[in-house]
């Protein structure tokens, strides 16, 4: 029809070009081009014409949807592992202090040697206070005599009551005199708080010791500890009785249990403390070495996901995109609990789902999609992402 249309136009132009040209032969060539292009939009809005109703047929059909790429995700038992720099320390170390001023006059315990409560480490001058002592003994001796015969002499009518009350005074001032006497002394030796290693001597003999001046340090072997810091993010994951393991700086792996987190923060760190009771029952553990610990905490349920799938909420919310039945797109939002080499492990999720891991950043929530699962596209199946399979 087209062509029966042209045909007829170029016949009629060429009748109307020779009518023109007998009418007036001085039309001016504008003139022509003018009509020629007429004639050109005439033939091209009637060509749309004859073929628009294919073209809305074309139109009418249904849109193809967006294809994707899922990956069948199932909740797994998850442990949270914390690790923390910190270093050994003695559960118990203790500063012998002398108690009383005087001169060391002797120093019986070596540096290292294994002490048991009551050993002594630094033994300080006497001098007169045993004197004082026996002093103090005899003055009680006296006092002991004259209220027994102050009682005899009150049975017989011969002393009053205010005299043997007096007497009993005087004996009781008279034992407290020998008790403090006796401790004065005793304190000359500075011995061992309790079984342990004497680990420091800080006097020799001669020296001068005033009151709370060391004489030494004292440690108990075992158990020893390994004290951290967790930061603000980490230290919810780590409990009470959670097993631990340490690394040495000395090549040791030692195992034990968190025995403490700090409730408070170091305020000039905003961290928190963590100790690991760790056994020691050969004495090779030394205080202060430095040492990495792990903490794992109880275990939980939660998703293994590649990294790649995580995007952002409309409320610049972490979460991923899943697919739901009848290939429609969900927005769910999640919380990292951790990562290893292959992902990470998140929370939020509920049981199984079909996580989409790749197109995930071309569809939205609410989006009819067309899924291929990421197993047949690593058996080789040939698929582009975004086109109709």
């Amino acid at each position: 029809m087209v062509k029966i249309i042209f045909t007829e136009l170029s016949a009629f132009y060429r009748n109307r070009t020779a009518a023109l040209h007998r009418a007036d032969m001085q039309v001016s060539q504008s003139v022509k081009f003018a009509a020629l292009i007429i004639v050109v939009t005439t033939l091209y809005f009637l060509s749309r014409g004859l073929f628009g109703d294919g073209g809305d047929a074309v139109d009418s059909a249904p849109p193809a949807r967006f294809t994707v790429v899922t990956q069948t995700v199932s909740p797994e038992n998850w442990q949270a592992e914390i690790v923390v720099r910190g270093r050994t320390a003695a559960e118990r170390k203790v500063v012998v202090r002398a108690e009383i001023t005087g001169a060391v006059a002797a120093t019986p315990t070596p540096e290292g040697a294994v002490v048991r409560k009551g050993d002594v480490l630094c033994q300080i001058e006497v001098n007169a206070r045993q004197a004082e002592l026996a002093e103090a003994r005899a003055a009680l001796d006296k006092a002991r005599l004259d209220y027994n015969a102050a009682v005899k002499l009150h049975e017989g009518g011969f002393r009053s009551e205010t005299a043997v009350a007096a007497a009993k005074a005087a004996l009781d001032l008279a034992i407290a005199s020998t008790e403090r006497t006796g401790i004065v002394l005793s304190k000359t030796k500075i011995t061992a708080p309790f079984d342990g290693v004497f680990d420091r001597r800080d006097v020799e003999v001669g020296d001068f010791l005033s009151v709370r001046d060391p004489c030494g340090t004292v440690i108990q072997p075992s158990p020893f500890l390994v004290i951290g810091a967790v930061s603000e993010k980490d230290v919810a994951k780590v409990s009470k009785n959670d097993r631990g393991v340490a690394r040495l700086a000395t090549g040791e792996t030692i195992e034990g249990v968190v025995r403490f987190v700090a409730a408070a923060a170091d305020p000039a760190t905003r961290t928190f403390t963590v100790e690991l009771l760790v056994p020691n029952e050969d004495g090779a553990l030394r205080d202060g070495v430095t040492a990495d610990f792990t903490t794992f905490a109880k275990e939980r349920a939660a998703h293994h996901i590649p990294r790649s799938s995580l995007v952002l909420g409309d409320d610049g919310g972490l979460g991923v995109r899943t697919l739901g039945a009848g290939g429609e797109v969900h927005f769910t939002s999640i919380r990292l609990l951790g990562e290893d080499q292959n992902g990470i492990w998140v929370a939020g999720l509920d049981g199984e789902v079909q996580l989409i891991v790749r197109g995930h950043g071309f569809v939205s929530a609410g989006q009819k999609v067309e899924a291929v699962d990421i197993e047949n596209v690593k058996a080789g199946q040939s698929l582009d992402v975004g086109a109709t399979p």
